[in-house]
């Protein structure tokens, strides 16, 4: 859900995850909770061309780097206020747009025309709005407009429609910041590896400290010290220049599994962005909160005026816009149909201007005006279009636009250059233009705002179709560049769309076989299980009838379920209540041995439908999970629950994990007797190879 895409952190992301600032919209990189990491232009294609030889699942292993990146690491990088570089990835969150000037009108009648057609082309329930803003002698030209539905009562998207931009800043630290050199180890105390394993400011917002994304371990209730662990905390309070975290070593980090050695490969995560966006508050706790600061110091000064973190108060303007979702789509008739419209909840209301664990990882909601207004400040690098003052400084912005790492190293198409992943920032080339880019999804919403800096060019797109959002805003990206740039136009609706139908005939998931075993009843099965990193203790509950149970807690959830989701939990064996920011329940389907099927789905309102109360959205959890119980035969008992094949998100690293144990070959893992031992103790538990539950 947020998913990369996301904009991730208000720093960081908000340079590269400005992406859904159109409608009122959330851009997290929780984007992330990102329910869509596979698709990125280069990876949808790569399995649309393939004719459908490599399973369609296995593109959720592909992350999109342009939900939200950021990383300051450069030779000969200047002192910057960690304030200013924050509040630059934030505003990277969320740009605007402004009235007409002088110059060539972009979008056209034709152009018009052109995205009319794409959104009909979907068969979108939404639409998206675009910003455009291109400087030239006579000055800048500014544009925006709107297209398709806003709301369910089909008022229109226009230029003040307000989206959630997802990236957020990150809290101030008035302390200049050196990124370059690693961060020296702060407590001597600690229980960790040596010095040059720890992680540096720059490993946080490049993504380079090999752990994947687990979005599924985040809980609404999350708040940042619930992401951190306290031994973290103490590093963090310390100064700037000696902040040292250990390799994934706050909240999850303690408990989660790296999916890649550290700095091998860059892996997505959103969590490092909700610690970059406490640093300031830890360091200076007397100082307003980073969403609070990045308003007053970047947000406002800029103009954007329609900009802000609180729900409420974007909720209050009546322009917020309401995402769709389509569900029950005929894809054997047509992939992207209309199939039947569900309006999306806003997923966190309960946020203000202070903002939240969520914040640096996104959360900025704003317009298609105030997102020209960001565009024509990053193509100034860094100051306000009218006044000429420094918003943020040129070196903010040229360092987090700078590659650090290869994020795709492979051009899959002869329009799109290979990926350079800076700080929330994606630099590639499409069709001999140098493009600075970074999408983000939420809920709802999706995103992109992209610049050409050599060409003083910037385009923002917003939409609030959360089905096909993602293939939308590139596809009327891309149609409008080709415009701009004079190029005869790429046929990207056709690619994206035989992509999606390729990914649609996906293999039906193989029935247990005839001879199946099963160790251990459900009812054996059905338990508590605990993994510190994924939060409160999970119970499972076998699928029977209410009354018998073994707990009042099991009882009450079946007769609930039964109610309200029959069809999810028929025939299934086993389900739990998760309670996730991306998942409410997850069901589990005997296979044979210790292994099921597993998925799950998100509860929702239905807010436009008089005879139904909920209903059931998919959550992300790709057909192809599965979990496996470590059962110890000889006594008959159940050890723990690991699952894999793609749950925890590890985006450019394919391999699953392997190994003799179902603790090694899982990506979620949790071994028995760490439940119990301390954080200081037991360094097995310290580095656990799988995510797994563990009963507890």
């Amino acid at each position: 859900m947020m998913q990369n895409g996301s904009i991730n952190a208000a720093l960081i992301s908000a340079a590269g995850r400005i992406s859904n600032d159109h409608l009122v919209m959330n851009n997290s990189a929780l984007t992330d909770l990102n329910r869509y990491p596979w698709r990125d232009p280069k990876h949808l294609l790569r399995l649309g061309l393939q004719d459908g030889s490599e399973h369609p699942t296995s593109t959720n292993r592909f992350v999109n780097p342009c939900t939200s990146f950021l990383s300051f690491q450069r030779p000969s990088m200047h002192f910057i206020p960690l304030s200013f570089t924050i509040a630059l990835l934030a505003v990277y969150a969320s740009y605007t747009s402004s009235a007409d000037a002088n110059g060539t009108t972009i979008l056209t009648p034709d152009i018009d025309a052109a995205i009319n057609t794409i959104l009909a082309d979907w068969n979108t329930p939404g639409g998206v709005a675009v910003a455009v803003v291109r400087m030239n002698k006579d000055g800048w030209k500014i544009e925006n407009k709107g297209y398709g539905a806003a709301k369910v009562d089909s008022t229109k998207i226009g230029s003040d429609t307000v989206f959630n931009l997802g990236s957020n800043s990150k809290a101030p630290l008035r302390h200049p910041i050196d990124w370059s050199p690693n961060i020296e180890r702060e407590s001597q105390s600690a229980d960790f590896v040596d010095d040059e394993d720890w992680s540096t400011i720059t490993d946080l917002m490049s993504h380079r400290t090999g752990m994947p994304r687990h979005d599924f371990s985040y809980s609404i209730s999350d708040d940042v010290p619930s992401l951190v662990s306290p031994r973290s905390f103490d590093m963090i309070r310390k100064p700037v220049s000696m902040i040292s975290i250990y390799n994934q070593r706050w909240d999850a980090s303690r408990y989660l599994k790296p999916s890649t050695d550290f700095r091998e490969n860059p892996q997505y995560n959103n969590m490092m962005y909700a610690v970059l966006s406490y640093l300031p508050t830890a360091h200076l706790p007397d100082e307003p909160p980073f969403a609070r600061y990045v308003k007053e110091h970047i947000l406002d000064p800029l103009g954007m005026n329609s900009s802000t973190y609180s729900f409420a108060v974007a909720n209050a303007t009546g322009n917020l816009a309401d995402g769709f979702a389509r569900v029950g789509i005929n894809v054997t008739e047509n992939p992207v149909g209309p199939g039947t419209t569900r309006v999306l909840p806003y997923l966190t209301p309960g946020v203000t201007e202070d903002g939240d664990a969520l914040s640096g990882p996104g959360g900025v909601l704003n317009t298609a005006v105030d997102m020209a207004r960001w565009l024509q400040m990053l193509l100034l690098k860094g100051r306000h279009p009218i006044t000429n003052a420094t918003i943020i400084p040129a070196a903010v912005i040229q360092t987090v636009a700078t590659g650090i790492s290869v994020w795709d190293g492979n051009a899959d198409t002869t329009e799109i250059s290979p990926l350079l992943y800076g700080g929330a920032q994606i630099q590639s080339t499409y069709r001999a233009h140098v493009m600075i880019e970074h999408g983000g999804d939420w809920l709802g919403f999706h995103g992109q705002i992209t610049r050409f800096p050599k060409d003083d060019f910037g385009i923002a797109g917003l939409t609030n179709d959360d089905t096909f959002g993602y293939e939308l805003k590139e596809v009327v990206k891309f149609r409008v560049i080709d415009s701009v740039f004079g190029l005869d136009p790429v046929d990207w609706s056709t690619r994206y769309q035989v992509a999606i139908a390729a990914a649609a005939v996906t293999a039906p998931i193989a029935p247990a076989p005839p001879n199946a075993t099963q160790p251990l009843p459900p009812t054996a099965l059905a338990r508590k299980y605990r993994n510190i990193g994924y939060g409160a203790d999970i119970e499972l509950c076998a699928v029977l009838d209410a009354r018998r149970s073994a707990s009042p807690t099991c009882g009450s959830l079946l007769q609930q379920l039964n109610s309200t989701f029959p069809d999810q939990i028929a025939g299934m064996d086993l389900v739990w209540d998760w309670g996730k920011l991306g998942v409410s329940y997850v069901v589990l389907k005997h296979f044979d041995g210790g292994m099921y099927n597993l998925t799950g789905w998100i509860s929702l309102p239905i807010v436009d439908d008089p005879f139904m109360s909920v209903w059931a959205y998919d959550a992300g959890l790709d057909v192809g999970l599965t979990a496996k119980f470590d059962i110890d035969i000889g006594r008959g008992t159940v050890v723990g629950l690991g699952i894999r094949d793609g749950i925890w998100g590890s985006g450019t690293v394919e391999p699953e994990p392997t190994g003799n144990s179902v603790e090694e070959r899982s990506e979620v893992w949790k071994r028995v007797e760490c439940v119990e031992s301390s954080y200081a103790r037991n360094l097995a538990c310290e580095k656990p190879r799988v995510i797994l539950f563990a009963p507890s």
